[in-house]
């Protein structure tokens, strides 16, 4: 809302605010810029066409200030009029729409101003990201330079491969019977990982983003040693805090507490370590009594929570994170997102699986782009983030043509 030039009597301040409110405050002042107090301000509301639909009138303040809130359900235009006094004679009315109609939204758009502003600021952007580049590679030079002692994960040419069935077979009879008659069909051998190589260094962040099947979680099972590769060497230095599909590894039928040993077990955590944290465990995990019900019983919140909550319970050298950043409910979620942020500040190297590229844009400073159980491309965060959403657009579109009806 732009001041009228023509009088500096009345200065209208719209706010908009939610549920189609609109704020109003108008101030009067004199000449010399003193609040008028006690005097007289009217609103009128007009449609489009001008019809006048409504009239309010308000005394200022003590400040000069009247300060309403209207209802404005359509767009419509309000006048502010000042009926003078002896302090200030003419009159003036200040006109304005409660919403810009889209002929005004495109001119103020296609405005030189504005136009010459949206290109400084790409061009800003695009010095940034060039910025974030040079500073990646500089450091990723730094990285190797300073020899295979700093190194958190390296994988060799790493391949893994699954055997699936094509078969509906459901029950002991039919197997044994179509086994006999030879009828069953060959398994289709599936390539999750085909050759991958990379290094991951001592304090990385690193986000790992890929179509759905690309391979992602795989990989991360892989460096977890959840699997065993084909071929191929991985190798990882430091102690991993793996949180994959937390809850995995739980047996049903033992209570919360028993699963904590359980898990904590398989974690690599030894029982007598355990038992110094459990209290610590019992009450991040916020179960209460809970925790000595069978897990069967528990919600997959529940679960979430107390997988967290023992794999975190140690800051790890490797944090591994598998979608698993919006965990509970919202004050867990809360408490998670601060606890893996106390982490990855550390030393921690993280390495995280997200469809959410705001998530990996925000939390990681190096990429690896997973298609096809293959290794497409690795770099700067926002660089390779950038290349991913541009190439899902494009496989969105292409999608889009082919589930458009056929014209007969």
């Amino acid at each position: 809302m732009e001041e009228d030039k023509s009088s500096k009597k009345i200065k209208t301040q719209l706010i908009p605010a939610i549920h189609n409110t609109v704020s109003l405050r108008t101030y009067l002042r004199t000449k010399d810029g003193k609040p008028i107090e006690g005097e007289e301000v009217i609103y009128s509301l007009y449609d489009l066409d001008g019809t006048k639909t409504r009239e309010y009138r308000n005394i200022t303040d003590e400040e000069g200030k009247i300060h309403m809130t209207l209802n404005a359900t359509k767009d419509m235009y309000i006048g502010a009029e000042y009926a003078g006094s002896d302090k200030y004679e003419d009159a003036t009315l200040l006109t304005f729409r409660t919403r810009p109609s889209q002929e005004e939204i495109d001119i103020k758009t296609n405005h030189s101003y504005q136009v010459a502003k949206r290109e400084k600021k790409m061009q800003r952007q695009a010095e940034i990201k060039e910025h974030n580049v040079v500073e990646y590679y500089k450091n990723q030079k730094a990285f190797e330079e300073s020899g295979d002692e700093n190194i958190a994960i390296e994988l060799r040419n790493v391949n893994l491969s699954f055997k699936i069935g094509n078969d509906k077979i459901d029950n002991l009879k039919e197997y044994v019977i179509r086994t006999i008659n030879r009828t069953k069909e060959k398994k289709t051998i599936f390539k999750a990982t085909n050759d991958v190589s990379f290094k991951i260094y001592k304090g990385e962040k690193v986000g790992i983003i890929g179509f759905n099947g690309a391979g992602k979680s795989t990989l991360l099972k892989i460096i977890s040693r959840v699997y065993e590769p084909d071929s191929g060497e991985v190798i990882v230095n430091g102690n991993i805090a793996p949180l994959l599909s937390l809850g995995a590894g739980f047996d049903k039928n033992y209570s919360g507490r028993e699963n904590i040993f359980l898990n904590g077990a398989i974690l690599g955590y030894n029982e007598e370590f355990l038992k110094e944290r459990y209290d610590a465990i019992l009450e991040f995990s916020e179960l209460g009594e809970f925790i000595n019900l069978p897990v069967k019983n528990y919600s997959s919140g529940m679960l979430s929570k107390l997988g967290f909550s023992i794999a975190t319970i140690v800051e790890p050298d490797i944090l591994i994170l598998d979608e698993v950043l919006g965990v509970g409910d919202i004050n867990f979620r809360r408490k998670s997102r601060e606890k893996l942020a106390s982490l990855m500040e550390s030393k921690t190297t993280v390495l995280l699986v997200s469809h959410s590229i705001k998530e990996i844009r925000t939390i990681c400073e190096k990429v690896i782009w997973i298609e096809k159980g293959k290794v497409r491309e690795i770099g700067e965060a926002n660089y390779i983030c950038d290349k991913y959403e541009e190439a899902a657009k494009l496989a969105s579109e292409e999608k889009t043509k082919k589930l458009k009806p056929k014209r007969f």
